[in-house]
C-alpha cells in the first residue's frame, strides 16, 4: 500500500512539474493516453466471456467491446491533433480575483459532478428492492449525464481560469492550472466512473453502455487540454 502510495505521489509530482516547466503538449497527449488505454483495456474487458471464473478481471455481465475502441480511435486523433494543429499567439486576460474564483468554482463544481451522481448510481437497499429494472437504468443514464454535463462546465470555467496572466508572466495561469489538474489526477474521473460503473457489487447495476459513456468523458478533458495548450503566449488584454 505504501509503494502504490509513493508511486501515485511520484506520478503526480511528475505531471505537475512538466506543466508548470512548459511542457504543455507533451503532457497532455500523456494524460490521454491514459484515457486510449482505459478504453482499449473496457474494450478487451467486454470481449472476454463474462463471469469467467479463469479470468480475475472478468466482470458478470456482456456488453459491446466496440464503443470503447471506438473512444480509443477518438482519443487518438484529438492527440494527432493535438501535435499538427499550428497556433497562433492569443491575448490573455489580466489576471484577478475572477480567475481565481473561476479556478475554485470548477474544481468544486467538476467533484461535484463526481460525487452527486453516485446516489444514482448505487442507491439504496429499499430503492433497489423497489425498483423496475428500467427505472434503474434510468437512473444510471441520468447520473452519467449529469456527470458529463457537470464536468464539461467545470472544465469551460477552469479554461477560463487559465487565461489570466501577469505582464511579467502571461503563461502562469495557463501553466498552473493544468498543472494543478493533473497533480490531482482529475483527468482520470471519466476512468474512475467508467471503473466504478463495471465493477459494481450489484450484477443489476453493470451497464456496460453507460461505461462507455462516462469514460466519454474523456473527450471533453483532451478538449480541455488542448485549449489551454493553443492560448500561446501573446500579449494581456
Amino acid at each position: 500500500m505504501l509503494i502504490r502510495l509513493i508511486m501515485a505521489s511520484f506520478v503526480s509530482l511528475v505531471s505537475g512539474v512538466c506543466y508548470l516547466a512548459g511542457l504543455m503538449r507533451l503532457m497532455s497527449a500523456l494524460l490521454i493516453c491514459f484515457g486510449i488505454v482505459s478504453a482499449i483495456f473496457f474494450g478487451v474487458l467486454f470481449s472476454l466471456p463474462a463471469g469467467s471464473e479463469r479470468i480475475s478481471f472478468s466482470v458478470s455481465a456482456t456488453g459491446a467491446a466496440w464503443p470503447f475502441f471506438l473512444l480509443a480511435l477518438v482519443l487518438a486523433g484529438l492527440i494527432a491533433f493535438l501535435f499538427l494543429y499550428k497556433t497562433e499567439p492569443a491575448a490573455h486576460e489580466q489576471l484577478s480575483s475572477s480567475h481565481l474564483k473561476l479556478l475554485i468554482g470548477g474544481l468544486l463544481l467538476y467533484l461535484f459532478s463526481l460525487f452527486f451522481p453516485v446516489l444514482l448510481w448505487f442507491p439504496s437497499d429499499e430503492v433497489i428492492q423497489g425498483a423496475e429494472p428500467a427505472s434503474t437504468e434510468m437512473m444510471v443514464g441520468i447520473g452519467v449525464v449529469i456527470f458529463l454535463v457537470g464536468s464539461a462546465i467545470a472544465l469551460y470555467l477552469l479554461y477560463r481560469a487559465s487565461r489570466g496572466a501577469t505582464s511579467d508572466n502571461p503563461d502562469l495561469m495557463r501553466r498552473f492550472v493544468p498543472a494543478l489538474f493533473g497533480f490531482f489526477h482529475l483527468d482520470k474521473l471519466p476512468a474512475l466512473v467508467a471503473y466504478l460503473l463495471v465493477y459494481s457489487s450489484e450484477p443489476q447495476f453493470v451497464y456496460p453502455e453507460m461505461a462507455a459513456l462516462a469514460l466519454a468523458g474523456y473527450i471533453p478533458v483532451s478538449l480541455f487540454l488542448a485549449g489551454i495548450c493553443f492560448s500561446v503566449r501573446g500579449t494581456i488584454e
